[in-house]
């Protein structure tokens, strides 16, 4: 019997991928037919045997019995060989898998392990995916939940009307959902919204919400005009523009005029909607300044790929100097991803002025804006005296700060470190929720070359003062510019007594006989026109109690940090929430100082006014993601502190870190539209966030303080 190698190669290319013939050759370890034939001759004869048991022997033709010997040795020989090729794939993916960082694989499952024929369909194996994917959801939290009738009804007019247009507005879907049997109050159609938009049934933006995308696939189409757009190119009426798009990122308006026009009458009637929402996802960056026509013009960070003509010091003339170029601060991951970049980029330009530089050939200015690389304005942008240098190598994102009037001092770009470091923290937590993905904060000496970098050096707990430069060889001082750890004060406890005012300074002493509380109002490095004001507590000992020593330090585990900087958001800002909250309902309420997150839910349970959406004492596994009540959230802070309260180890892994931290992000969102708080929530949650530093005192206080009754 003669086999097709033709077809067994066609069989084995798996996921657009097929492993080199060396792996496959198969032609020469396969068994020859005599081979074969006699390991199969003892089941070939059971066969028969069978056959013959089942049958009479009047109507078993005798070519009957031979087709039958050479099916089963047929379908023994197919058999062994998809095995084999089975078996070689397999090996060519672990040999192609083997050099992947492990945040790479991470979403990999090895028990869902399938090899697919992509010439011949095997129902064994999709019934097998069926049955995983069956388990998979029935592990999910929202397996088997009840869902209203409301919704099941609205959601049959969307399915039809979506057959219609990909894109209604808010007011005709307002509209359908009060045309059925049972309508949809407001407050009901913002959660059908909200629900669908999470199942990615469909597109709906609170901030963005006169439209509302039915297809998804048809949003995905209108982003591939942009990327894909010079199949739009149809005349070379802007034919400059386009060029300087494909080489320079920059989207003019003409040229979105071209490539929306060349689409369906829809897609241009909604332009407008499908640029605010690109620009929400990052994919193009709104210019500071109008176009001479006074229309908008873009930049697309993906299609960027222009580099610096020249070396990126010589066009800004940077002097090489330690005090005027900043160490490297450096944000190391294990796997970077390719569009992380991106958004930070599209961030920064948000709140500064990307830079621009005069082009001598072409004498003409054009903005800093390259592949991987961008300089910002920090300060206005007549003096320009201030620069931010942004840059990526292969799993790096490395910042640098260049001064051309005073000189660089320790914690003056610490709002920098800090923006970047929330930035990041939030696109990879809250925004696309990747969980995997996570970096450590490096530094290098500012003279070292960008593409030379390595952010080799660690931050201390313990300032340092100088140290030994690998690439300058020789010693210089360490100004700490980005952390200013030697300012740092820990948190502690608030103490009951007098206060008085310190006569010519801004700081109110606090006396007690056994003690003496310092609040001093610190001022952040940044410009006037970001200042941020913070409170700082720092407990002083008297003379008369006991003589000064030093404060005690040790190296942290990072689950021991995690742990620390969660109860810090917990017993504060969590706690904060939940009592102006409670305020304008409680006018007799006790002070803050005296309200913990027991006391406070107990009294939101007593006024059940704010009811959560599965009644109170609600289990992580009863609150869902659609449950987005004010009540669910006061679930979700009890939950959270009893988690911490709950632990014996004070300690709390990366992965239930990150879990909480988005949870809480997504809580604060709201509380901040409810409460209307002065300094939005968020704000101080990301500056814990970005603060590494953890103390002695920071954890023992925050030991301390979580101990106690389960609320």
């Amino acid at each position: 019997m003669q086999i097709s190698w033709s077809k067994v190669e066609q069989n084995i290319i798996v996921e657009g991928w097929c492993p080199t013939v060396e792996q496959l050759e198969l032609r020469a370890t396969l068994p020859t037919a005599e081979d074969q034939l006699q390991e199969n001759q003892s089941l070939n004869a059971q066969l028969l045997l069978n056959y013959m048991k089942t049958n009479s022997c009047s109507t078993f033709p005798q070519l009957n019995g031979q087709l039958e010997l050479r099916a089963s040795w047929a379908a023994s020989i197919q058999h062994t060989v998809l095995g084999q090729v089975e078996e070689a794939c397999r090996k060519s993916l672990l040999e192609y898998t083997e050099n992947l960082a492990d945040d790479e694989r991470g979403h990999l499952r090895s028990q869902c392990e399938y090899f697919i024929s992509n010439k011949e369909d095997d129902h064994r194996v999709f019934q097998q995916i069926r049955r995983d994917i069956i388990n998979l959801a029935r592990g999910m939290r929202t397996w088997n939940k009840d869902y209203p009738l409301k919704f099941i009804q609205l959601e049959q007019r969307l399915q039809e009307k979506k057959k219609e247009l990909p894109i209604i507005t808010y007011k005709e879907i307002k509209h359908i959902s009060t045309d059925t049997p049972k309508p949809l109050s407001e407050e009901e159609l913002i959660l059908f919204l909200e629900y669908h938009h999470e199942l990615r049934s469909l597109v709906y933006f609170k901030d963005l919400p006169e439209n509302i995308i039915l297809d998804t696939q048809w949003l995905s189409d209108a982003f591939k005009c942009i990327v894909t757009a010079r199949k739009f190119q149809a005349s070379t009426k802007n034919q400059k523009k386009w060029n300087e798009f494909y080489h320079t990122g920059k989207l003019s308006y003409d040229v979105i005029e071209d490539i929306f026009k060349k689409e369906t009458n829809i897609l241009y009637e909604h332009k407008d909607y499908i640029l605010n929402v690109m620009e929400k996802f990052d994919i193009i960056i709104q210019s500071n300044k109008l176009g001479a026509n006074k229309n908008p013009y873009f930049y697309v960070p993906c299609m960027i790929k222009a580099e610096p003509e020249r070396d990126i010091y010589e066009m800004f003339n940077v002097p090489k100097d330690i005090h005027k170029r900043s160490t490297w601060l450096c944000f190391k991951f294990r796997f970077l991803p390719p569009h992380l970049m991106n958004h930070l980029i599209a961030s920064l330009s948000r709140k500064y002025t990307v830079a621009e530089v005069v082009d001598s050939k072409k004498k003409k200015r054009q903005i800093a804006l390259f592949k991987g690389t961008a300089v910002f304005e920090l300060q206005h942008e007549t003096t320009k005296f201030r620069k931010l240098f942004v840059m990526t190598c292969p799993n790096v994102i490395q910042i640098q700060v260049w001064e051309f009037g005073e000189d660089i001092k320790r914690g003056l770009y610490k709002y920098i470190a800090d923006f970047v470091t929330g930035e990041l923290n939030t696109v990879m937590h809250t925004r696309f929720k990747m969980s995997n993905v996570k970096f450590e904060k490096t530094w290098e000496c500012g003279l070292t070359e960008p593409k030379c970098v390595t952010g080799s050096n660690k931050f201390m707990e313990e300032p340092i003062t100088e140290y030994q430069c690998d690439t300058c060889k020789i010693k210089h001082v360490f100004i700490d510019e980005w952390s200013n750890q030697q300012n740092k004060a820990p948190t502690l406890p608030q103490i009951s007594g007098k206060a008085q005012h310190v006569s010519g300074s801004s700081s109110c002493i606090e006396i007690t006989s056994q003690s003496v509380q310092v609040l001093v109002n610190t001022v952040s490095e940044e410009p006037p026109r970001k200042c941020n004001r913070r409170e700082v507590q720092v407990r002083v000992k008297t003379v008369s109690e006991e003589p000064p020593r030093k404060c005690s330090r040790r190296e942290f585990s990072k689950e021991e940090i995690n742990f620390t900087k969660m109860g810090i958001i917990v017993l504060n800002i969590l706690a904060d929430a939940l009592y102006d909250l409670l305020k304008p309902d409680k006018p007799n309420l006790r002070p803050r100082n005296d309200c913990d997150i027991t006391h406070l839910y107990s009294e939101h349970r007593k006024l059940n006014k704010h009811i959560p959406s599965n009644s109170w004492g609600g289990t992580w596994q009863t609150i869902q993601n659609t449950d987005k009540a004010i009540g669910d959230d006061i679930e979700r802070i009890r939950l959270t502190r009893n988690e911490l309260q709950h632990s014996k180890t004070f300690e709390l892994g990366d992965t239930r870190y990150n879990e909480l931290c988005v949870i809480i992000a997504e809580l604060l969102k709201r509380f901040d539209h409810h409460n209307k708080r002065k300094k939005p929530y968020t704000d101080e949650l990301n500056d814990i966030l970005a603060d590494d530093v953890v103390t002695d005192e920071n954890m023992k206080s925050v030991k301390n303080k979580i101990c106690g009754k389960y609320a």
